[in-house]
């Protein structure tokens, strides 16, 4: 069909909305509550354009035939800049970085008309709330209740009143919230946001070359977060900037800079060596992947009746640690309790995780500090770091190196993919010829395979988003399988709570092709292979499984009953 749109003639298709016709013509309306990973509902009205003499939304009006529509009129500027005052009468702060601030200053917002004054909503939870930065726009709603469908937040009270909250304003930290951090993820103006625990040490990780106190500080990165930190800087999104990454963590001030994806090779070992045990004994199949806490937490709170499949293996992030403060920290001559383990994750709830009571293996925390994604790119930019323009260095060893196997397990599928590798050469005895699992790669929320290993036929399943979990776990399909991976964001850590905004579908594929990139790359693709992995458990572990291994890599669960009545 033909529409036209400020006098030009555009084709549209029939189902179209106005916006997506616009975007692709290269015509400017501006946003705010859209996102192309969820549906329009026309919330904030900043996207008004004019058709017939009418004001209406364009991410959620559809064309018609002839339609003539107009988006820079005066009627609409004024329009948009009256929606956007209201909007921000319930901040109190904007950081000029948000997509809030740039639309302010692009409609010559300077002064705000409007004000009313919210609380805070208080409670010491891996995400906080500011309802002074809320702008109602109802993205967090969305994610909450249509993709993540843990229903945690909508819009509570009427009128000028109205703010998104949990049901009965609840603090999140007594609520079924998993902490994924979604919604802080699409959240447009950062009124929901990552809580830094313990602000002592996040003080001492911005001033390390100041204060010291006879702390070595050590510091890991997730697999995903080389593909997603250039985005903070400018970067493509899927921009492996691994070296840049580690330049940037030694002129923070780190003592060692080390990486997580040797502590997914670990993982792996020990998960593998569980899943064939679990298998020829024929016991507590299907088993079920432990390393994203978000899932654990869903897991604890609204299905205890899975606990027992679940693997007991800690996270990667917390089997580091575990090492860190035993086996490090003794091979270097550090207390525990001086060695300050920080992770930078793409996760929120990974800031849940490591302050659980049971991840203390040498009587003080695994991991004492957990960065964001986000966070981190903060303290590089408040550092004046210039990050494009560094100069790519290398881990250290002996926890620098790893296999792809590692680098992987940042996406939907890798988790799965990595300990097929391992769990083939245990059932085998052989070497694998072709490590690539193709077939449990993808996208799709739910989606399963059939691996043949030998006489073996492996029935294994991937599961990434809380709502895709919920609906595995309720249709009663997760019976028919050997093993489940299960992830709480979508598209696995390239998706997290913590990762930068925006974060879009088109985005997490870009840093998912970058990771698998990575695994191809490697000198070493199977985490067996890993000799800095063969040489702890000589040195140290003794063998997967082991009475060492399960006192310090492995742990257990309870139901979790969210304290809200």
């Amino acid at each position: 069909m033909q529409i036209k749109i400020n006098g030009k003639e555009v084709k549209a298709k029939e189902g179209e909305t106005i916006l997506e016709v616009a975007r692709r013509n290269k015509i400017y309306i501006p946003t705010l509550c859209y996102h192309p990973d969820l549906k329009p509902e026309g919330r904030c009205r900043v996207c008004l354009v004019e058709v017939n003499k009418k004001l209406v939304t364009s991410c959620n009006t559809k064309v018609e035939n002839k339609m003539e529509i107009f988006t820079n009129t005066k009627r609409v500027l004024e329009a948009r800049r009256l929606n956007l005052e209201l909007l921000l009468s319930n901040v109190s702060y904007i950081r000029k970085d948000f997509e809030v601030a740039k639309l302010a200053k692009e409609l010559g917002i300077r002064k705000i008309r409007f004000k009313k004054y919210v609380d805070i909503s208080k409670g010491r939870a891996p995400i906080e709330k500011d309802n002074h930065k809320c702008i109602l726009c109802g993205r967090c709603v969305q994610v909450c209740q249509n993709i993540q469908k843990i229903n945690n937040i909508d819009f509570v009270n009427r009128g000028i009143f109205t703010e998104a909250n949990t049901p009965f304003n609840i603090p999140l930290k007594y609520s079924p919230c998993t902490f994924c951090g979604q919604c802080a993820l699409y959240c447009p103006e950062n009124a929901l946001r990552e809580r830094a625990f313990n602000e002592k040490l996040v003080k001492y990780v911005e001033n390390m070359d100041l204060v010291r106190d006879n702390k070595f500080f050590i510091v890991q990165t997730a697999p995903s977060i080389r593909a997603s930190l250039g985005e903070i800087f400018g970067m493509e999104p899927g921009t492996l900037v691994t070296g840049k990454m580690v330049s940037a963590l030694r002129k923070i001030g780190f003592d060692k800079v080390f990486d997580t994806d040797f502590g997914a090779d670990l993982t792996i070992i020990e998960e593998a060596n569980e899943f064939v045990e679990r298998i020829k004994k024929n016991k507590n199949l299907p088993l079920i992947t432990s390393c994203c806490p978000s899932w654990i937490k869903f897991a604890e709170d609204t299905y205890p009746f899975l606990l027992k499949n679940i693997s007991t293996c800690k996270s990667p992030q917390q089997m580091f640690g575990a090492i860190a403060k035993t086996y490090y920290a003794k091979k270097i001559g550090v207390k525990p309790e001086n060695l300050i383990v920080v992770s930078v994750m793409p996760c929120i709830s990974k800031k849940f995780e490591a302050e659980k009571l049971e991840m203390k293996s040498a009587g003080c925390p695994d991991v004492d500090v957990v960065l964001t994604t986000r966070e981190l790119g903060r303290i590089i930019e408040k550092k004046k770091i210039k990050f494009a323009k560094l100069k790519d260095d290398e881990f250290d060893l002996p926890f620098g190196l790893s296999s792809g196997g590692g680098a992987i397990f940042g996406v939907t599928g890798g988790v799965t993919e990595s300990a097929l590798r391992v769990a083939y050469e245990l059932l085998t005895g052989e070497k694998l010829k072709n490590v690539d699992f193709r077939q449990v790669r993808g996208f799709e929320g739910i989606r399963d395979a059939n691996i043949k290993i030998k006489n073996k036929n492996l029935r294994v399943a991937i599961v990434h988003g809380l709502g895709n979990i919920r609906e595995m776990i309720e249709s009663g399909r997760w019976k028919k399988y050997h093993f489940i991976e299960m992830m709480a964001c979508p598209g696995g850590c390239i998706g997290g709570g913590g990762q930068p905004r925006p974060t879009t579908k088109e985005i997490r594929k870009k840093r998912m092709d970058a990771l698998y990139r990575q695994d191809k790359n490697k000198e070493i693709r199977v985490a067996s292979h890993n000799p800095a992995i063969k040489k702890i458990y000589k040195e140290f572990l003794g063998k997967p499984l082991g009475e060492k291994s399960k006192k310090l890599l492995h742990t257990k669960y309870k139901k979790r009953r969210p304290k809200y009545f």
